[in-house]
């Protein structure tokens, strides 16, 4: 490994996740295309995921710098020093001798720290911990946030274009071991791959779709029927749609809405890779809270913008966004308005959110439910954790758990008219 050269590429994807916004991987992809990946002394794929563990442990690194005198502001540089000797030293290697001079001669005391508080050592924000330990008992805490350090892979077999059986025989010819969900015939979990899922035929092809079982779980809460018209008020990239259509082989009627032309541009060809029938998609650029319908759909979907507090392990940049915690806050109010136009404008109506915090969660479906007369909040049906105890609704709407359920954290709530 050239450790110069590691340290200058994981610096650069942190810079370009901090500065620029960028989830991990599409930093790891700008790094390499303007400052190129090579002479590293080691694969591509093995870079990724040190930058994506360097990103993951941001809060870590930066609490044992400030805490041996390292100063409040480390370079981006100095951060992935430190993580490339921890890493080392953890692992029980040889620490090369010029990282170790260039790390020791700036923090001499870094060897020196014994205990480590758990926000820190989980590598979360301070505020984050302590607000999770409102609703939960510190041990849940502790495995939540340790769970959503680690990938979880989850794939969909997409019947729109292949039986289950077959798709599921041709992965294990491909050398991928899965485990399939109990509950969800066409839904599996990647255990072990001989290669990235995305260098896959079937992937490439359409025929298995990378989804969350949470997600998946958002969309069998609506238990979309032949036939029905959906109005998806964050449609945009598309997955859930795309279920809605397996789930009632093209036969449902979506609205599909979204901010980003973009978004919605790329959505269609989604869809249309995916085997959907794109003639039943009709796609709205538009604001979500604002538009008026002339009639009611059978259902609508809000899967609002939000924290994504859940989808650490998906992206661990998000624990970067989350040093403002001022965010779910601001989340809130544009994620009721979006719930209180959807039950204006539909029979059933599921809420769902990426998140964690109970801000998003209980505290909007609580809110809404005593300002929407004309719909009532029920039970989701699903097979997976309740709410958190503290809030009134906390026995109707469902959770999944990173350390329970394997998979990201998702709060789901059930209207009906």
């Amino acid at each position: 490994m050239n450790i110069d050269r590691v340290s200058s590429i994981i610096a650069n994807v942190l810079y370009a996740v901090d500065r620029m916004k960028m989830p991990v991987s599409k930093a790891f992809v700008y790094v390499c295309n303007r400052f190129g990946c090579g002479a590293a002394g080691v694969g591509r794929e093995e870079l990724f995921k040190l930058s994506r563990d360097f990103i993951s442990s941001y809060y870590r690194i930066r609490y044992i710098i400030e805490s041996v005198g390292g100063g409040h502001n480390p370079s981006y540089r100095m951060m992935a020093k430190v993580y490339l000797y921890l890493m080392f030293r953890e692992e029980g290697g040889i620490i090369p001798s010029r990282l170790r001079k260039s790390v020791q001669r700036g923090l001499p005391n870094i060897d020196s720290i014994e205990v480590i508080p758990a926000w820190a050592r989980l590598s979360y924000p301070r505020w984050l911990y302590e607000r999770l330990l409102d609703v939960l008992p510190s041990s849940d805490v502790e495995e939540l946030l340790e769970a959503m350090n680690k990938e979880n892979v989850w794939i969909r077999v997409n019947t729109l274009k292949i039986d289950v059986d077959r798709a599921l025989r041709n992965l294990e010819m491909e050398g991928v071991v899965l485990e399939r969900d109990r509950d969800i015939p066409f839904l599996a979990r990647v255990i072990k791959s001989g290669k990235p899922i995305r260098d896959i035929e079937l992937f490439k092809n359409g025929s298995i779709i990378v989804q969350d079982r949470a997600s998946v779980l958002t969309v069998l809460a609506a238990r979309p029927e032949r036939n029905m018209i959906v109005y998806d008020f964050a449609a945009a990239p598309g997955v859930k749609a795309s279920l809605i259509m397996q789930l009632t082989e093209n036969s449902a009627r979506i609205v599909a809405m979204d901010l980003s032309i973009r978004r919605l541009n790329s959505m269609k060809l989604l869809l249309k890779h995916y085997g959907v029938d794109v003639s039943k998609i009709d796609l709205i650029h538009t604001d979500s809270k604002r538009i008026v319908f002339g009639e009611k759909a059978d259902l609508a979907l809000v899967d609002a913008a939000c924290s994504n507090s859940g989808a650490v392990s998906k992206d661990p940049s998000v624990k970067i966004l989350l040093r403002d915690q001022s965010l779910p806050i601001k989340m809130k109010s544009t994620q009721i308005d979006m719930l209180l136009n959807a039950l204006r404008h539909s029979y059933t109506t599921i809420y769902s959110v990426c998140s964690i915090l109970p801000e998003e969660g209980e505290e909007v479906v609580d809110r809404v439910s005593k300002n929407a007369s004309s719909h009532k909040l029920v039970d989701t049906g699903l097979k997976i954790s309740r709410g958190y105890r503290k809030y009134d609704v906390w026995n109707v709407v469902s959770r999944t758990f990173p350390h329970i359920d394997k998979c990201e954290g998702f709060f789901i709530a059930r209207f009906e008219y």
